[in-house]
């Protein structure tokens, strides 16, 4: 477990993002009560309520057992409501269904859009087709001279592309920040990064030595070009971010720390240090290993251009994690960088405090981030 140095700086004293109260309140709009235990409450007082007919019917068989599935099934509802209450993976109905259905939504003069594409996955990679979501500003066209901006954000592990859009509540918060001129207009890149089978579900990103998939790769050779291809975006690394949530931000930090050609900013939220367990059977040496853990390497990497960083943790998450991630924060201070550290006290690792830390993490990099302007 890294130790926060001694003289770790203050990374929050120099410049201590704040949003204003009445926008605080727009974000939290985007959940209903989907996300508060009030669903979860009248599923267990429901399922409770079948049971108790179940036992005042138990001599009407046919009753008692329609009775008895029936609180099975609210039994099985209200664990599920109860889940999400405490991961926040769902805030939203509309959020939820979008989920199961793959709805694109096209974006208006003052909404973004949301569009599910599917990039064609060479077979080399080892990696299966999946959907790639894609978040427009407002007032987004295609055909439009104006270039964007673009943020690559990281699913965690277990996760789909889906998750941003679903549990990180991603377009409305992007809508909102946009519309009251707090960032910039951007567009927003969300791939998915599993590999085949359940095993193959913690990737951290990279290119397996040992047969597995090719993440890193997938997100540097096919994701980031094809995207450039197919949208208005402001093709260089001055215009480019990833970020990520979990694992997704550990993958965003070693894939942007990796790769200054392609990124100029990065987002951790609740992230490691090193790429953990998942790499353990991905990588065939512990050279390997350590060439991905950006806890070893920042102290003598070269830094080709600036890369400003926020890092994002909660109050309640491991306390090792958090640790890992000031020193990690205080190593790149030191080495130069801009850095943000913002800790959420009352936090845990869940998509509550990735909710509640991207606003943060979003306004800091639109002012790195270089506006595209026209098409030349």
């Amino acid at each position: 477990m890294a130790m926060i140095p001694a003289a770790a700086p203050d990374l929050t004293a120099p410049r201590s993002l704040s949003l204003p109260p009445a926008i605080v309140d727009r974000l939290a709009d985007g959940t209903d009560l989907l996300a508060t235990w009030w669903p979860f409450a009248a599923a267990v007082a429901a399922a409770v309520a079948l049971v108790v007919l179940a036992v005042r019917w138990r001599r009407r068989k046919g009753r008692a057992v329609l009775t008895v599935l029936g609180s099975v099934v609210a039994a099985i509802v209200s664990v599920a409501l109860g889940v999400n209450a405490w991961s926040g993976y769902a805030p939203s109905l509309d959020g939820a269904v979008r989920l199961v259905t793959d709805q694109a939504v096209a974006a208006t003069a003052t909404s973004g859009g949301l569009t599910p594409e599917s990039i064609p996955m060479p077979r080399a990679l080892n990696m299966p087709a999946s959907t790639t979501w894609v978040y427009t500003p407002p007032g987004y066209r295609k055909a439009s001279a104006v270039r964007y901006p673009t943020l690559v954000l990281i699913h965690g592990s277990p996760g789909t592309s889906a998750d941003w859009s679903v549990g990180g509540a991603l377009a409305h918060t992007m809508d909102v920040l946009i519309n009251e001129g707090l960032i910039q207009p951007m567009i927003v890149v969300m791939p998915e990064v599993n590999g085949f089978g359940l095993d193959q579900l913690d990737t951290e990103c990279l290119d397996s030595t040992t047969g597995g998939p090719q993440v890193e790769t997938y997100l540097t050779d096919v994701v980031v070009p094809w995207v450039d291809a197919h949208y208005a975006t402001a093709a260089t690394w001055e215009s480019r971010a990833i970020g990520g949530m979990s694992a997704g931000a550990f993958c965003a930090v070693d894939q942007g720390l990796r790769h200054p050609e392609l990124y100029g900013a990065i987002i951790s939220l609740e992230g490691y240090d090193n790429p953990g367990e998942g790499a353990r059977g991905a990588l065939a040496t512990n050279a390997e290993f350590l060439a991905h853990s950006p806890g070893v390497y920042v102290d003598t990497m070269t830094f080709e251009h600036p890369v400003a960083t926020f890092f994002g943790t909660s109050g309640n998450g491991d306390a090792g994690d958090r640790n890992d991630n000031v020193t990690l924060a205080a190593k790149l201070t030191a080495r130069g960088q801009d850095v943000v550290y913002r800790n959420l006290p009352n936090g845990f690792h869940t998509w509550h405090t990735a909710r509640e830390l991207l606003p943060y993490a979003l306004v800091f990099i639109s002012g790195h981030l270089k506006a595209g302007g026209a098409a030349g």
